[in-house]
């Protein structure tokens, strides 16, 4: 009878160890989704500061085209 109660025992601890390892696999896939849109969401913040820079620069000619009265 003893012997029954350690197999069932260890075959929850095989079962919990088993869990747990699975676990961890998700969330390192969601550590690697994350890491991809945090570098795509850099990438759009660049491109929204260049943008901006483009915008600038345009508005400061059509200024200076003004004062020389194009």
């Amino acid at each position: 009878m003893n012997s029954k109660w350690q197999t069932i025992l260890l075959a929850i601890l095989a079962a919990g160890l088993t869990a747990c390892s699975e676990q961890t696999s998700p969330e390192k896939a969601i550590t690697e989704e994350e890491y991809f849109l945090t570098e795509k969401l850099e990438t759009i913040k660049k491109a929204e500061t260049v943008e901006k820079m483009i915008q600038d620069a345009a508005t400061q000619q059509r200024r200076n085209i003004k004062e020389q009265g194009g």
